[in-house]
């Protein structure tokens, strides 16, 4: 029997569901993920995880953003995202949308 795969699986799946299956597991990230990666690197230079995810299918108008950082200790959610969109100000302005997620690291 042959070794389960993502790529070999994919036509199985399309015919159970009738839809494409649109994932980057392996790819790499967008010009514009690396961009808004680099800057919440440098925003939050304490963060201990930062994904960004172009979840408009690579033109970069609408992102995911997950980070974890100590800098959002004894803050409300509310506040952690308005930090983010602070240091992501600039960048924003070129976007439709935004999910942010934050989060303190645990320890």
């Amino acid at each position: 029997m042959a070794a389960w795969s993502p790529a070999a699986a994919a036509p199985l799946l399309r015919g159970i569901r009738g839809l494409p299956l649109h994932h980057r597991m392996f790819a790499t990230q967008t010009e514009g993920e690396l961009r808004v990666t680099q800057i919440l690197k440098e925003k939050f230079p304490r963060a201990t995880a930062i994904k960004v995810t172009d979840i408009s299918g690579g033109c970069g108008a609408m992102y995911e953003i997950k980070i974890e950082s100590e800098e959002f200790k004894e803050k409300r959610t509310v506040q952690q995202h308005q930090m983010v969109n602070q240091a992501l100000k600039e960048e924003i302005k070129e976007m439709h949308g935004l999910r942010i997620f934050t989060s303190v690291p645990k320890c």
